[in-house]
């Protein structure tokens, strides 16, 4: 059994932070490794898509369960292998001074998670990283691009 995981502090409320996470159809412009689709609902079953790498074309899909939720605070998806590997997701929110921090972690159990998965550790810590960076990204309000300004230069300038 091992739990891998990643804290990230985010300039945005805790109900901001807890609308774009629950907002399932919203995961293509911020997750490169998920895609939700199902009813948000404890023990709900909802169709979880991934990819161990953002680079790869497809994504594969298995049923997964919600197995915690509490408003504006926790949100857990669990599924498994065929008995193997039992692999949990979830998002714990809390609220800071500048906005909130976000608790993403993985937990494995299960006969294979005994096993020394260096690889695996490093693919999900990978993951972890890359998906909290873009949806620190995503949550940032967008600003009015600048046009740039032509600069007028005025003075004398020798001839060459």
């Amino acid at each position: 059994m091992f739990t891998q995981e990643n804290e990230t502090i985010l300039h945005a409320s805790p109900l901001k932070v807890w609308s774009a996470l629950t907002r399932f159809e919203d995961y293509e412009h911020w997750s490169p490794f998920i895609r939700i689709s199902g009813p948000l609902a404890l023990d709900a079953i909802v169709q979880y898509s991934f990819r161990m790498k953002k680079n790869k074309r497809g994504f594969s899909v298995i049923n997964a369960r919600i197995s915690h939720l509490e408003h504006q605070r926790h949100v857990s998806f669990r599924f498994g292998f065929r008995g193997l590997i039992s692999v949990e997701e979830s998002y714990l929110i809390a609220p800071e001074s500048v906005g909130s921090r976000l608790v993403h972690s993985f937990h494995c159990a299960g006969p294979l998670s005994a096993l020394k998965l260096g690889k695996l550790k490093r693919n999900l810590n990978l993951i972890l990283e890359t998906t909290d960076r873009q949806f620190q990204k995503y949550l940032r309000p967008s600003r009015p691009s600048v046009k740039a300004k032509k600069r007028v230069r005025r003075g004398f300038r020798p001839m060459d």
